[in-house]
């Protein structure tokens, strides 16, 4: 694959795995109990891998263009394995301490309405055959990095890797970043809002977003 193309699949799997893991950060991802086991990371990423692909293929043409279909695929496949809160909390890094709960209520919100327009629009675009799970590797105890690899249609692979941690509270393990091809995903986007909130302040950032997400929301409550 030409670096374009490699460039334009990795932006593609990104927004994916990002919708897949970020969006509806407001909704606690303790109210949906999960089938798949979550004492052990490597079997939790494996499975899940599994099952989203399965079910992404199966039920692709009644996601295609359905918002709201999209947002209950997610809540039901992914949002119990994933950390929604911490994720959001890293992405808007420094300004997280300094802003009131009203504001990181509505950065969520808005934060995560807009994964998941980014995801309705991309998720579809990508065909994946199979995702090939590799053993786990502990960085620190209670936390790991289980590698994976991508395989679509064409045969083209693309490493993806998982970080996950031992919730002390429930004794589960969590995904709370994403790395697609070295592009940490939490760190991609924190960059990115920093960079934004720097420059024009949380609350002109927290507007601009809602203004974005207004088709798509209207869309989800139709």
């Amino acid at each position: 694959m030409c670096r374009s193309g490699i460039l334009r699949f990795r932006e593609l799997l990104i927004q994916s795995i990002v919708g897949l893991t970020l969006m509806f950060g407001l909704t606690a991802y303790s109210q949906a109990e999960g089938a798949i086991p979550q004492d052990d990371p490597e079997i939790m990423i494996s499975e899940l891998s599994k099952t989203v692909v399965a079910a992404l293929n199966e039920q692709r043409s009644q996601l295609e263009g359905h918002p709201a279909k999209i947002k209950e695929f997610a809540n039901h496949y992914v949002l119990p394995y994933v950390d929604t809160e911490k994720m959001a909390r890293y992405v808007m890094g420094r300004y997280w301490r300094t802003t009131s709960d009203e504001q990181k209520n509505a950065f969520v919100n808005e934060f995560t309405t807009t994964l998941m327009r980014s995801y309705s629009q991309s998720l579809l675009k990508l065909k994946i055959n199979s995702v090939t799970v590799k053993p786990k590797v502990e960085e620190k105890p209670g936390r790991v990095t289980v590698s994976s690899e991508v395989e679509q249609a064409d045969g083209n692979k693309t490493d993806v890797i998982y970080r996950a941690y031992l919730d002390k509270h429930t004794q589960k393990w969590l995904i709370y970043d994403v790395t697609v091809e070295g592009v940490s995903m939490l760190l991609n986007y924190r960059k990115t809002y920093d960079s934004e909130f720097g420059k024009n302040g949380v609350d002109a950032v927290i507007a601009a977003m809602k203004e974005k997400n207004k088709e798509f929301n209207g869309a989800l409550d139709g």
